[in-house]
Protein backbone atom coordinates (compact mmCIF):
# COMPACT_ATOMS: atom_id res chain seq x y z
CA UNK A 1 0.00 0.00 0.00
CA UNK A 2 1.36 3.62 -1.22
CA UNK A 3 2.02 5.97 1.69
CA UNK A 4 -0.38 8.70 1.64
CA UNK A 5 0.81 12.36 2.33
CA UNK A 6 1.12 13.36 6.15
CA UNK A 7 -2.95 13.43 7.88
CA UNK A 8 -4.68 12.15 4.19
CA UNK A 9 -6.99 9.50 4.29
CA UNK A 10 -5.46 6.33 3.06
CA UNK A 11 -7.07 5.14 -0.56
CA UNK A 12 -5.76 2.71 -3.21
CA UNK A 13 -8.35 4.58 -5.71
CA UNK A 14 -8.03 8.05 -4.84
CA UNK A 15 -9.57 10.69 -7.55
CA UNK A 16 -11.24 7.01 -9.16
CA UNK A 17 -14.79 7.33 -10.61
CA UNK A 18 -15.95 3.49 -11.24
CA UNK A 19 -16.21 0.10 -9.60
CA UNK A 20 -13.55 -1.06 -6.90
CA UNK A 21 -11.64 -3.68 -8.02
CA UNK A 22 -10.25 -6.29 -5.10
CA UNK A 23 -7.43 -8.37 -7.14
CA UNK A 24 -4.75 -8.72 -5.51
CA UNK A 25 -3.29 -9.23 -1.42
CA UNK A 26 -2.75 -5.25 -1.17
CA UNK A 27 -6.28 -4.75 -1.85
CA UNK A 28 -7.13 -6.84 0.53
CA UNK A 29 -5.08 -5.21 3.17
CA UNK A 30 -6.58 -2.29 2.23
CA UNK A 31 -10.24 -3.16 2.18
CA UNK A 32 -9.21 -4.54 6.22
CA UNK A 33 -7.62 -1.15 7.03
CA UNK A 34 -11.25 0.49 5.41
CA UNK A 35 -13.44 -1.73 6.91
CA UNK A 36 -11.45 -0.67 10.66
CA UNK A 37 -11.36 2.62 9.92
CA UNK A 38 -15.53 3.25 11.98
CA UNK A 39 -13.63 1.98 14.79
CA UNK A 40 -9.77 3.48 14.96
CA UNK A 41 -10.82 6.89 12.98
CA UNK A 42 -9.67 8.45 9.16
CA UNK A 43 -6.48 9.79 11.49
CA UNK A 44 -5.50 6.76 13.01
CA UNK A 45 -5.86 5.07 9.42
CA UNK A 46 -3.68 8.09 7.85
CA UNK A 47 -0.98 7.80 11.18
CA UNK A 48 -0.60 4.05 10.19
CA UNK A 49 -0.04 4.02 6.82
CA UNK A 50 2.64 6.95 7.38
CA UNK A 51 4.44 4.75 9.99
CA UNK A 52 4.06 1.48 8.29
CA UNK A 53 2.44 1.50 4.65
CA UNK A 54 1.05 -1.65 4.39
CA UNK A 55 -0.77 -3.89 7.06
CA UNK A 56 1.21 -6.59 5.98
CA UNK A 57 4.23 -4.16 7.77
CA UNK A 58 1.40 -3.35 10.39
CA UNK A 59 0.83 -6.77 11.24
CA UNK A 60 4.38 -7.59 11.38
CA UNK A 61 4.52 -4.71 13.95
CA UNK A 62 2.15 -6.42 16.37
CA UNK A 63 -0.56 -5.47 18.34
CA UNK A 64 1.85 -3.51 21.12
CA UNK A 65 3.83 -1.75 18.28
CA UNK A 66 0.89 -0.28 16.93
CA UNK A 67 -1.03 0.87 20.35
CA UNK A 68 1.43 3.30 20.69
CA UNK A 69 0.28 4.85 17.52
CA UNK A 70 -3.78 4.32 17.79
CA UNK A 71 -4.09 3.64 21.24
CA UNK A 72 -4.98 0.16 22.86
CA UNK A 73 -8.46 -0.24 22.39
CA UNK A 74 -7.75 1.09 18.63
CA UNK A 75 -5.13 -1.94 18.01
CA UNK A 76 -7.50 -4.38 19.56
CA UNK A 77 -10.16 -3.85 16.68
CA UNK A 78 -7.47 -3.60 13.84
CA UNK A 79 -5.93 -7.26 15.14
CA UNK A 80 -9.05 -8.99 15.85
CA UNK A 81 -10.75 -12.21 14.25
CA UNK A 82 -13.96 -10.30 13.95
CA UNK A 83 -12.29 -7.78 11.27
CA UNK A 84 -10.63 -10.62 9.15
CA UNK A 85 -13.96 -12.38 8.82
CA UNK A 86 -15.90 -9.28 7.95
CA UNK A 87 -13.14 -8.53 5.25
CA UNK A 88 -13.38 -11.92 3.93
CA UNK A 89 -17.14 -11.49 3.86
CA UNK A 90 -16.85 -8.37 2.13
CA UNK A 91 -14.52 -9.74 -0.70
CA UNK A 92 -16.69 -12.94 -1.65
CA UNK A 93 -19.60 -10.29 -1.68
CA UNK A 94 -17.55 -8.68 -4.29
CA UNK A 95 -16.36 -11.41 -6.36
CA UNK A 96 -19.89 -12.71 -6.27
CA UNK A 97 -20.52 -10.26 -8.81
CA UNK A 98 -24.30 -8.89 -10.04
CA UNK A 99 -23.13 -5.20 -9.63
CA UNK A 100 -21.92 -5.85 -6.02
CA UNK A 101 -19.19 -2.38 -5.52
CA UNK A 102 -18.02 -0.30 -2.31
CA UNK A 103 -17.89 3.37 -2.18
CA UNK A 104 -15.16 4.56 0.56
CA UNK A 105 -14.50 7.93 2.33
CA UNK A 106 -11.75 8.99 -0.64
CA UNK A 107 -14.43 8.04 -3.44
CA UNK A 108 -15.54 10.88 -5.77
CA UNK A 109 -19.02 9.34 -5.63
CA UNK A 110 -19.13 9.50 -1.94
CA UNK A 111 -21.71 11.66 -0.82
CA UNK A 112 -20.29 14.69 0.70
CA UNK A 113 -23.43 15.16 3.21
CA UNK A 114 -22.09 11.69 4.63
CA UNK A 115 -19.04 13.71 6.20
CA UNK A 116 -21.22 15.63 8.31
CA UNK A 117 -21.78 12.62 10.61
CA UNK A 118 -19.88 12.27 13.68
CA UNK A 119 -18.68 8.73 12.31
CA UNK A 120 -19.18 8.73 8.58
CA UNK A 121 -18.89 4.83 7.30
CA UNK A 122 -15.91 4.68 5.93
CA UNK A 123 -17.70 1.84 3.36
CA UNK A 124 -20.91 1.73 1.51
CA UNK A 125 -21.73 -1.68 -0.07
CA UNK A 126 -23.70 -0.60 -3.00
CA UNK A 127 -25.31 -2.29 -5.90
CA UNK A 128 -26.74 -0.46 -8.61
CA UNK A 129 -25.82 3.23 -10.60
CA UNK A 130 -23.19 4.27 -7.62
CA UNK A 131 -22.97 7.89 -9.51
CA UNK A 132 -26.30 8.61 -7.79
CA UNK A 133 -25.33 9.48 -4.58
CA UNK A 134 -23.31 12.26 -5.77
CA UNK A 135 -25.20 13.22 -8.99
CA UNK A 136 -28.69 13.18 -7.82
CA UNK A 137 -30.50 15.25 -4.85
CA UNK A 138 -31.97 12.78 -2.22
CA UNK A 139 -35.37 13.46 -1.07
CA UNK A 140 -36.41 11.03 1.70
CA UNK A 141 -40.04 10.18 1.48
CA UNK A 142 -41.90 8.75 4.62
CA UNK A 143 -44.89 7.86 6.89
CA UNK A 144 -46.84 5.70 8.49
CA UNK A 145 -46.37 2.10 8.09
CA UNK A 146 -50.12 1.83 8.26
CA UNK A 147 -51.64 4.25 5.97
CA UNK A 148 -55.18 4.79 4.47
CA UNK A 149 -56.73 5.05 0.92
CA UNK A 150 -55.30 8.91 0.29
CA UNK A 151 -52.50 8.29 1.89
CA UNK A 152 -51.03 5.91 0.18
CA UNK A 153 -52.70 7.41 -3.74
CA UNK A 154 -50.38 10.09 -2.15
CA UNK A 155 -47.46 8.25 -1.64
CA UNK A 156 -47.66 6.33 -4.73
CA UNK A 157 -48.00 9.67 -6.96
CA UNK A 158 -45.46 12.27 -4.92
CA UNK A 159 -43.04 9.23 -4.89
CA UNK A 160 -43.12 8.91 -8.60
CA UNK A 161 -42.79 12.40 -9.19
CA UNK A 162 -40.04 13.00 -6.90
CA UNK A 163 -38.20 9.82 -8.36
CA UNK A 164 -38.53 11.72 -11.63
CA UNK A 165 -37.13 14.70 -10.34
CA UNK A 166 -34.52 13.90 -7.84
CA UNK A 167 -33.82 10.62 -6.47
CA UNK A 168 -36.33 9.11 -4.05
CA UNK A 169 -34.83 7.78 -0.35
CA UNK A 170 -36.14 5.31 0.83
CA UNK A 171 -35.83 2.55 3.60
CA UNK A 172 -38.52 0.03 2.07
CA UNK A 173 -40.26 0.18 5.51
CA UNK A 174 -44.41 -1.12 5.09
CA UNK A 175 -46.49 1.55 4.30
CA UNK A 176 -46.16 5.25 3.06
CA UNK A 177 -41.90 4.08 1.73
CA UNK A 178 -42.96 0.71 0.22
CA UNK A 179 -45.74 2.05 -1.88
CA UNK A 180 -43.88 5.40 -3.16
CA UNK A 181 -40.79 2.90 -3.95
CA UNK A 182 -43.51 0.49 -5.36
CA UNK A 183 -44.78 3.35 -8.26
CA UNK A 184 -41.55 4.73 -9.02
CA UNK A 185 -39.90 1.11 -9.94
CA UNK A 186 -42.65 -0.31 -11.26
CA UNK A 187 -43.88 2.08 -13.74
CA UNK A 188 -44.70 0.90 -17.04
CA UNK A 189 -42.67 3.58 -18.93
CA UNK A 190 -39.52 2.32 -18.86
CA UNK A 191 -38.55 5.35 -20.30
CA UNK A 192 -38.79 7.40 -17.34
CA UNK A 193 -35.62 8.59 -15.72
CA UNK A 194 -36.94 7.34 -12.43
CA UNK A 195 -34.07 6.81 -9.63
CA UNK A 196 -34.83 4.87 -6.04
CA UNK A 197 -32.45 5.08 -3.49
CA UNK A 198 -32.98 2.69 -0.86
CA UNK A 199 -30.88 2.45 2.32
CA UNK A 200 -30.51 -0.95 3.85
CA UNK A 201 -30.57 -2.04 7.30
CA UNK A 202 -28.81 -5.16 7.00
CA UNK A 203 -26.07 -6.67 5.12
CA UNK A 204 -25.99 -6.06 1.25
CA UNK A 205 -26.67 -9.72 0.88
CA UNK A 206 -29.81 -9.94 3.19
CA UNK A 207 -33.23 -8.42 2.37
CA UNK A 208 -35.33 -6.67 5.25
CA UNK A 209 -38.35 -7.23 5.37
CA UNK A 210 -39.02 -10.30 2.45
CA UNK A 211 -41.74 -8.28 1.27
CA UNK A 212 -39.53 -5.72 -0.03
CA UNK A 213 -37.89 -8.89 -2.58
CA UNK A 214 -39.12 -7.09 -5.59
CA UNK A 215 -38.26 -3.76 -5.10
CA UNK A 216 -35.00 -4.62 -3.93
CA UNK A 217 -34.10 -6.28 -7.44
CA UNK A 218 -35.84 -2.97 -9.11
CA UNK A 219 -33.83 -0.93 -7.10
CA UNK A 220 -30.65 -2.59 -7.95
CA UNK A 221 -31.20 -2.36 -11.63
CA UNK A 222 -33.08 1.23 -11.95
CA UNK A 223 -31.62 3.02 -9.09
CA UNK A 224 -29.47 1.86 -6.31
CA UNK A 225 -29.08 -0.11 -3.21
CA UNK A 226 -26.92 1.51 -0.15
CA UNK A 227 -25.91 -0.58 2.94
CA UNK A 228 -23.58 0.82 5.65
CA UNK A 229 -22.93 -2.98 7.01
CA UNK A 230 -20.97 -5.88 6.10
CA UNK A 231 -22.02 -8.39 3.92
CA UNK A 232 -23.68 -11.39 6.57
CA UNK A 233 -25.12 -8.53 9.45
CA UNK A 234 -28.56 -9.91 9.73
CA UNK A 235 -31.83 -7.46 10.98
CA UNK A 236 -31.45 -5.83 14.22
CA UNK A 237 -33.19 -3.05 15.67
CA UNK A 238 -30.11 -1.40 16.62
CA UNK A 239 -29.25 -1.08 12.65
CA UNK A 240 -32.68 1.35 12.18
CA UNK A 241 -31.36 3.74 14.11
CA UNK A 242 -27.66 3.53 11.64
CA UNK A 243 -29.77 3.48 8.73
CA UNK A 244 -31.87 6.20 9.81
CA UNK A 245 -29.07 8.92 10.58
CA UNK A 246 -27.45 7.91 7.39
CA UNK A 247 -30.65 8.51 5.69
CA UNK A 248 -31.23 11.93 7.06
CA UNK A 249 -27.15 12.76 6.47
CA UNK A 250 -27.85 11.39 2.84
CA UNK A 251 -31.01 13.25 1.92
CA UNK A 252 -31.54 16.74 0.96
CA UNK A 253 -35.52 17.36 2.51
CA UNK A 254 -37.55 14.98 4.05
CA UNK A 255 -41.35 14.21 3.37
CA UNK A 256 -43.92 13.48 5.29
CA UNK A 257 -46.80 12.25 3.48
CA UNK A 258 -49.52 10.75 6.36
CA UNK A 259 -48.15 10.27 10.01
CA UNK A 260 -49.98 9.43 13.61
CA UNK A 261 -48.82 12.03 16.18
CA UNK A 262 -46.28 10.77 18.36
CA UNK A 263 -45.03 8.87 15.50
CA UNK A 264 -41.28 7.77 14.14
CA UNK A 265 -41.85 9.57 11.52
CA UNK A 266 -42.43 13.35 12.98
CA UNK A 267 -39.77 12.57 15.04
CA UNK A 268 -37.45 11.82 12.33
CA UNK A 269 -38.78 15.11 10.77
CA UNK A 270 -38.07 16.99 13.63
CA UNK A 271 -34.28 15.23 13.59
CA UNK A 272 -34.21 16.30 10.01
CA UNK A 273 -35.27 20.10 10.82
CA UNK A 274 -32.56 20.06 13.57
CA UNK A 275 -29.88 19.04 10.65
CA UNK A 276 -30.68 21.77 8.78
CA UNK A 277 -33.08 19.99 6.32
CA UNK A 278 -36.03 21.18 4.68
CA UNK A 279 -39.23 19.12 6.07
CA UNK A 280 -42.82 19.09 4.20
CA UNK A 281 -45.93 17.43 5.56
CA UNK A 282 -49.18 17.14 3.32
CA UNK A 283 -52.20 18.26 5.17
CA UNK A 284 -55.18 16.34 5.77
CA UNK A 285 -58.82 16.22 7.43
CA UNK A 286 -59.04 17.32 11.14
CA UNK A 287 -61.09 13.96 11.90
CA UNK A 288 -58.39 12.06 10.54
CA UNK A 289 -55.69 10.37 13.22
CA UNK A 290 -53.14 9.55 10.35
CA UNK A 291 -52.53 13.24 10.05
CA UNK A 292 -52.33 14.32 13.53
CA UNK A 293 -48.16 14.37 13.06
CA UNK A 294 -48.20 15.99 10.01
CA UNK A 295 -50.61 18.99 11.20
CA UNK A 296 -48.15 19.31 14.30
CA UNK A 297 -45.19 19.34 11.77
CA UNK A 298 -46.56 22.27 9.93
CA UNK A 299 -47.66 23.94 12.77
CA UNK A 300 -44.01 23.53 13.80
CA UNK A 301 -42.51 25.10 10.64
CA UNK A 302 -42.43 22.14 7.77
CA UNK A 303 -43.60 23.53 4.18
CA UNK A 304 -47.04 22.69 3.10
CA UNK A 305 -47.20 20.53 -0.08
CA UNK A 306 -50.58 19.78 -1.82
CA UNK A 307 -48.61 19.57 -5.12
CA UNK A 308 -45.58 18.41 -6.57
CA UNK A 309 -44.41 22.40 -7.02
CA UNK A 310 -45.12 22.77 -3.73
CA UNK A 311 -41.89 21.33 -3.00
CA UNK A 312 -38.80 23.96 -3.07
CA UNK A 313 -37.21 23.71 -7.04
CA UNK A 314 -33.70 24.26 -5.66
CA UNK A 315 -34.73 20.98 -3.31
CA UNK A 316 -35.79 19.00 -6.00
CA UNK A 317 -32.72 19.81 -8.84
CA UNK A 318 -29.32 19.73 -8.53
CA UNK A 319 -26.81 17.26 -7.57
CA UNK A 320 -24.90 16.45 -3.94
CA UNK A 321 -21.91 17.18 -4.90
CA UNK A 322 -21.54 20.27 -2.44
Amino acid sequence: MGRPPKGEFPSRFSGVRGKVQITSQEDIDWLQLMLCANDIGAGGLARLTEVYGSLGEIVRAGRREVAQVIGQDASRVLFSDDKVRECEAACAWLAAGGGADIVVLSDPDYPKRLLQLPRPPAVLFVRGRRGVLSDKAAIFLTGTRRPDDEGRRNAEDFGRAIARRAALLTGFEEGVEMAAAAAALKSEKRDENCTVIGLQATGPDRIFPASARELFYAAAERGLLVSPFVPGVGYASENDVVRRSVSLALSRALFVVQAEAGSAAVALAREAAESARDVYAIPGSIHNALYKGCHKLLREGAGLVERLEDLDISVMEGSDKT
